[in-house]
């Protein structure tokens, strides 16, 4: 391996976070032009929705839409969960992922990404992340297929192994009541559904909610639901 890749791994391996991972995935992303990288792990469970974990290295629109859910069915997302081969797209009003949905892909360049590549990594179970990088400018079509992408591959690869041992190494532990509770609400029930369905008042729903939250240091449910089972808390 080159000086650089040891650098990154041994970089992201100190890491405790996953944030700080995403970090310093973009230190090692900026010097070949690249603003702006995420890294989503679109979930799949036995819920009736199905989510994605989103970290950026910025909270901008393109970030919130994202985390929102407003990309899982994307042209880039989709390319992702289909196949490992990287999706690129220049900045420009053309080529095979702008055509799939111009009008996304124009508000996209509008919010300042332009130039980009993604990869994913299939993780099974119908189960995947992809490690998305994108640039404030428009980015040659040969730049981005044959001078980059070699060092994105390692990168995506770099990172993917961090975030899988930072998963492992968690230490959430969350009651039985808990799990039920962000179960239930991952099928979308309301505080007062649930509580119906488990013969609980919805003020107990709402303080193992909290309780849970807290833990799991998410700012809201839906967060709560997918961090615990992006942690694999809920299986």
């Amino acid at each position: 391996m080159n000086n650089w890749q040891i650098d990154l791994f041994s970089a992201l391996h100190e890491k405790n976070s996953m944030q700080d991972v995403v970090d310093v995935a973009l230190k090692a992303v900026q010097p070949l032009g690249f603003t702006f990288c995420t890294w989503k792990t679109r979930l799949a469970f036995p819920l009736a929705h199905r989510r994605s974990c989103v970290l950026g290295s910025s909270e901008d629109k393109v970030h919130q839409k994202n985390a929102a859910g407003g990309y899982d069915e994307a042209p880039i997302t989709t390319h992702c969960s289909k196949t490992t081969v990287p999706a690129i797209w220049t900045g420009r009003h053309e080529g095979a992922i702008f055509e799939k949905d111009p009008a996304l892909l124009e508000e996209f360049f509008g919010w300042g990404h332009k130039g980009g590549w993604a990869q994913s990594v299939m993780e099974g179970a119908g189960q995947f992340s992809m490690f998305l990088v994108d640039s404030a400018e428009i980015m040659p079509q040969s730049y981005l297929e044959r001078e980059v992408g070699f060092h994105l591959e390692w990168i995506t690869t770099a990172v993917h192994s961090a975030m899988s041992q930072l998963r492992r190494q968690h230490d959430v532990q969350l009651s039985l009541r808990e799990k039920e509770i962000l179960r239930w609400s991952g099928d979308g029930k309301t505080s007062d559904q649930i509580a119906q369905i488990l013969n609980i008042s919805a003020s107990t729903v709402n303080f193992h909610m909290r309780n849970a939250m807290l833990k799991l240091d998410a700012p809201n449910k839906t967060a709560a639901v997918v961090r615990a089972i992006f942690l694999g808390l809920l299986h």
